[in-house]
């Protein structure tokens, strides 16, 4: 069932659980809950090549190449929007007492926070049923802290963290001013909207300097990928205090808190793409062993159909990215709103493999990179063969 908001804005109300993963994995997550800090969402872009018309061309005569567009994004620029699919957790987390634990009940989606738009570093951006109050939401904790009001008329395409805001959280032994520990990062929140004017929001959390509003900045940068166009930002991962944004077309931008503003301070070596031809695909920024890294769904024919699959790591130093060839013992899970890495070594599953979903079916297949075959799962579920149990 489809409804309209007051403003216009088209949303679902037939609520959707969250993280879609294995239920197994699931299980996991509801005893470790600290897990939930391996888990990057809602940042996840389908993207299709367009061929270029004859009129354009580049300044030595030759013909552009071809160019990106996003496929199921809406029309970002004439403000539609897709469906807004309102969510609630569909994890039962566990409280630890002496040698059991303790069931607690799950979330139900009367919650306010109903609308998931970001998730990193343990936290949930969320909005509620209006789409201007939003907050910071750690399930797993039931701690909220809120956010300044969005403006409805600004597009919110995705929210992201620079670092945990645990960063900033100081141990009850530090009683003096001056005995307080330097944080080793700031906390800031980026929203990313989808179109350059503006291109992003950002929100200072735990500074000292009392921030009551958003911080919008544009985009004036023009993308190299493209003729005549600014950058536009679908995606973006926070990292060590920084946030790494691909744009539309494949730049890389990395943006910082120089204190008086947010700047793009850097552009990446090499474009975000497949290495092989492709119709269209989908691309993933997640974070596993400290690294930044990009997964590729590939169809080279059907969009209806995964080919090959392909992973990329950022070098930080160069800005470039990295073709991966083993992922050695961790396994990734890819989903349209949620990724994660995790040890197979832990949960006693095959390592070098990376799970996804297609157009957010239950069922699973997974991409052997040894082999390079991708094979169909028995159903939603993934086979651990030690107990969920970790030391």
């Amino acid at each position: 069932m489809v409804e309209k908001t007051k403003k216009g804005r088209d949303f679902c109300t037939n609520p959707k659980s969250w993280p879609n993963l294995p239920p197994q994995l699931i299980s996991l997550i509801a005893i470790q809950p600290s897990l939930m800090k391996n888990i990057t969402a809602f940042g996840g872009v389908t993207k299709s090549w367009r061929a270029a018309t004859p009129s354009c061309r580049q300044p030595d005569g030759k013909p552009r190449m071809p160019h990106l567009v996003e496929i199921n994004g809406s029309d970002i620029n004439g403000y539609k929007k897709r469906p807004q699919h309102s969510h609630y957790i569909g994890v039962s987390f566990h409280e630890k007492y002496f040698r059991f634990y303790y069931k607690r009940r799950s979330y139900q989606y009367r919650d306010p926070w109903i609308y998931f738009k970001g998730h990193s570093h343990g936290q949930l951006v969320a909005m509620s049923g209006n789409l201007s109050e939003c907050c910071l939401w750690e399930p797993a904790g039931k701690c909220t802290s809120y956010l300044p009001r969005w403006d409805c008329n600004i597009p919110f395409k995705f929210a992201t963290l620079s670092s945990s805001p645990r960063d900033w959280e100081f141990p009850t032994k530090f009683t003096k001013l001056s005995s307080l520990p330097k944080p080793r990062y700031g906390c800031n929140v980026m929203v990313l909207t989808g179109i350059c004017h503006p291109a992003f929001a950002f929100f200072r959390w735990g500074w000292d300097k009392v921030q009551n509003e958003w911080i919008v900045e544009n985009c004036t940068l023009t993308e190299p990928y493209a003729l005549n166009q600014r950058m536009q930002f679908t995606n973006a991962i926070g990292f060590e205090g920084k946030f790494y944004a691909l744009s539309l077309q494949g730049s890389l931008a990395v943006i910082e808190d120089n204190d008086s503003c947010f700047q793009i301070t850097a552009i990446g070596a090499n474009r975000a793409m497949p290495s092989v031809v492709s119709r269209q695909f989908r691309e993933y920024l997640l974070e596993s062993n400290r690294e930044i890294l990009l997964v590729f769904l590939i169809s080279r024919k059907s969009i209806d159909v995964v080919d090959d699959v392909e992973v990329f790591r950022l070098d930080i130093s160069k800005l470039l990215w990295v073709k991966v060839e083993s992922l050695g013992d961790m396994m990734l899970f890819v989903e349209d709103e949620c990724c994660m890495g995790l040890s197979a070594s832990k949960v006693g599953s095959k390592g070098n493999c990376i799970y996804f979903t297609h157009h957010r079916v239950k069922d699973w297949w997974v991409f052997d990179m040894e082999t390079c075959c991708i094979s169909q799962t028995s159903g939603p579920n993934i086979e651990f063969t030690k107990s969920l149990m970790w030391d």
